[in-house]
């Protein structure tokens, strides 16, 4: 046989002493991995009217890692490229007697369709509350612009007062890197 018949057959003359196979060499070091890192931003309590495509603004953050963000607007940017995790959340109050929401994460502008969530909800009282929750996951170029953008056609008031006389968070953005 030809060597290459050898290692394809598995023919002892291509193995360790008496056919058996030889020992396994000293592991090497490990790689570096994917350094987590995150971006939290919320806006407490209050009110904020969001129109037909128009984006959520966050007021406080908290993050690690590359991201760039200024308080009391709505567009974070994404300086490091990577596989990114989003969750947000929205606190709505009806109008009218209804909630009628629909959101979702626009990336450079362009609404991603793995984000849209929303919500309906019909006879409601003004002291009611709704929570609208999304999350999905997403490749990311580096120094790419994230919104949160109201994608119904109707005018939804997010609400963080009226809670048990507590202010709560009436949105919030969550950004992982996940890989």
């Amino acid at each position: 046989m030809s060597h290459i018949q050898d290692i394809l057959f598995c023919n002892p003359c291509c193995q360790g002493p008496q056919g058996v196979p030889g020992e396994t060499g000293p592991q090497g070091p490990p790689g570096a991995g994917v350094q987590p890192a995150y971006f939290n931003a919320v806006t407490p309590g209050g009110f904020q009217t969001i129109p037909p495509e128009g984006n959520v603004n966050f007021l406080i953050a908290f993050q690690s890692g590359d991201f760039s963000f200024t308080p009391n607007t709505a567009e974070i940017t994404v300086n490091t490229g990577g596989v990114y995790r989003i969750d947000y959340s929205l606190l709505i109050r009806p109008t009218t007697r209804l909630i009628n929401a629909a959101y979702a994460v626009a990336i450079n502008g362009l609404e991603n369709p793995l984000s849209f969530f929303g919500t309906y909800s019909d006879d409601l009282t003004d002291s009611e509350r709704t929570e609208l929750s999304g999350m999905f996951i997403t490749s990311i170029a580096a120094g790419s612009t994230i919104v949160l953008r109201n994608k119904s056609s109707t005018t939804d008031y997010l609400a963080g007062t009226g809670v048990d006389n507590q202010a709560v968070n009436h949105a919030s953005i969550l950004i992982q890197r996940i890989a």
